[in-house]
């Protein structure tokens, strides 16, 4: 089984003000961070991205992501973007699988990622990572509590998302209208009858979405610094 990823990094940042996937995150930009999550995983063939394709291929030459293949214009929203990676990809055989990406979940792990890919063996139509949900939710109609949902059934949904080119091909050459409802890939294929299954996520692999975010990912880096430089004075 061939798996390939496609990182979304097409966004605007208009919450931090500038583009977040180029933001400095401990010395290296947020995107490059991801690349190399990627660029570790065994599982992975091939690295597909969307964005700035000049910015891109250039932290990949420097940084030696060697699994980087090429980049795509992003689109107008996420389904889009990701449409557009679709077309990127299009040598890719049908029984390939593809890991979508947010490119600001800079945090994810090596093990994440083979986690989600080892799981799109079991006949399920797509692999998400989730986590559940620990606060109460509660719906409201302005500032009126309309109900309380029960939080056992309730799962926080990360990326990367798995699912097979073939299908991933067919649901995105649905209308304009129907992808950009969209908030990530799955709803997409829930939408279509599909059965989308559950890994376990992990609570570090924020996504980036403002100021404050950026300094507990940096507080994230360093805690996992310091272990890994533990662990190997240990092993001396």
């Amino acid at each position: 089984m061939t798996v390939v990823a496609l990182v979304l990094a097409g966004g605007i940042g208009s919450r931090m003000g500038r583009p977040k996937q180029f933001l400095d995150l401990l010395g290296k930009p947020v995107l490059l961070h991801t690349l190399q999550a990627f660029q570790r995983a065994p599982e992975v063939a091939r690295i597909y991205a969307v964005g700035d394709a000049r910015r891109i291929e250039l932290l990949a030459e420097e940084h030696a992501i060697d699994k980087y293949v090429g980049c795509a214009a992003p689109g107008e929203s996420r389904s889009h973007s990701t449409r557009n990676g679709l077309d990127l990809m299009r040598s890719e055989r049908e029984g390939t699988v593809a890991l979508i990406h947010d490119g600001c979940r800079c945090l994810v792990t090596p093990e994440l990622i083979g986690r989600v890919a080892g799981a799109t063996g079991d006949g399920a139509d797509g692999v998400i990572p989730a986590l559940p949900v620990s606060d109460t939710i509660k719906v409201a109609s302005g500032e009126s509590v309309e109900k309380t949902l029960d939080r056992s059934l309730l799962r926080a949904v990360q990326t990367p998302q798995a699912f097979r080119m073939g299908l991933l091909r067919q649901i995105f050459s649905s209308s304009e209208e129907f992808l950009a409802s969209a908030t990530d890939d799955a709803s997409l294929v829930e939408k279509s009858g599909g059965e989308v299954r559950i890994v376990l996520g992990e609570r570090t692999n924020i996504k980036l979405t403002s100021p404050e975010d950026l300094v507990l990912a940096e507080a994230i880096l360093l805690a996992r610094n310091r272990k890994g430089h533990h662990a190997r004075r240990a092993a001396l």
